[in-house]
């Protein structure tokens, strides 16, 4: 890989919002890589806890490469990264979210591959930064449902780890600021708009660690999102390229209930075999390699992630339902 000149200077903007806990160790993780040159943005959404502080400190004791910008209200993390990029200096963007640290090697493979495409997505890293069994699941899921493919072109921009060149970022218009907190479908906005005349690849080599939600909040938080995909499904009539949300992945989770159904109804009738068999295919077809992946990394977790994934896919099928009837009978938005 070839050493970075200085027309390859990176800003590294970070969103924030009562990232106390995370946001002095995520930057870290950024200088840590000894990339140059290189600016940390941290666009604080008016945190109510002590995020400011730790940034300024951080901010006060390397005025030259990290920098803090306040903004007056909290408003999502499409407006503070818009506000981020706006106060950013370099000719290329690199999205970070606040509660991941950057694998070493990240921005050198960013810029690397950068001259393919106009913007490049990493991914999370098959090692969470916390620990459980929930976290180990959605880690290992991640992680193999975007590397599986190698490289490919994506349609999602995923600003927790994206870069991006900055006059195509400036002529596509940012972040839709509308998105606000809870919203969680900014990243689909944004790359929806973003491939109609640029490229996006995914390059499973960029990765960062994350630390992710509990068992309760990691349900919600997929019962949510997949409800405001399915939304935006039903408008465009298309799976993602790659990743959870890819044709066969979906197929698959919403196989299941059907499955686990039709082996119930196997009491009643044979006839329900049949369908049990079909879907049972489906099922696997779509997780089967997921399953070898963590037999290949951590071979005593394979029975929690076996439950987790069936009772996740249950709470994806419900999202999806819930999205679906919710398009149909509710209000309409544009996809982008």
């Amino acid at each position: 890989m070839s050493s970075p000149s200085h027309n390859d200077a990176i800003s590294v903007i970070i969103p924030a919002y009562n990232a106390k806990a995370t946001i002095g160790r995520c930057m870290e993780s950024v200088l840590n890589t000894n990339y140059a040159p290189l600016e940390i943005i941290v666009a604080d959404d008016a945190s109510t806890d002590d995020t400011a502080d730790i940034v300024a400190g951080m901010a006060n004791a390397d005025p030259e490469r990290v920098h803090l910008v306040r903004l007056d209200r909290n408003g999502g993390p499409a407006r503070a990264r818009n506000v981020g990029a706006a106060a950013a200096k370099y000719d290329y963007f690199f999205f970070l979210d606040s509660d991941t640290e950057m694998l070493p090697d990240a921005l050198e493979r960013f810029i690397a591959r950068i001259p393919e495409a106009d913007a490049v997505c990493g991914h999370y890293h098959w090692q969470p930064l916390n620990d459980g069994a929930t976290p180990w699941y959605k880690s290992l899921l991640n992680y193999y449902m975007f590397s599986r493919q190698g490289v490919f072109e994506h349609d999602v921009f995923l600003g927790s780890a994206a870069g991006i060149r900055r006059d195509v970022f400036e002529k596509t218009g940012g972040y839709d600021a509308s998105l606000e907190w809870g919203m969680d479908y900014e990243n689909e906005e944004f790359g929806h708009r973003l491939v109609k005349d640029h490229r996006i690849l995914l390059d499973p080599a960029i990765t960062v660690r994350h630390d992710f939600p509990g068992f309760g909040k990691l349900t919600a938080t997929y019962f949510t999102r997949v409800a405001l995909w399915m939304k935006l499904f039903m408008e465009r009539r298309k799976f993602e390229a790659g990743g959870p949300a890819a044709q066969n992945v979906g197929m698959a989770s919403a196989a299941f209930p059907v499955f686990i159904a039709s082996l119930v109804a196997v009491a009643c009738t044979p006839w329900a075999w049949g369908p049990a068999v079909l879907f049972g295919i489906i099922y696997l077809k779509g997780y089967a390699g997921f399953f070898g992946f963590v037999l290949g990394k951590r071979p005593a977790f394979l029975p929690v992630a076996v439950l987790l994934n069936g009772y996740f896919c249950f709470v994806i099928s419900s999202g999806a339902a819930w999205g679906a009837l919710s398009y149909i009978f509710g209000e309409k938005h544009d996809a982008g």
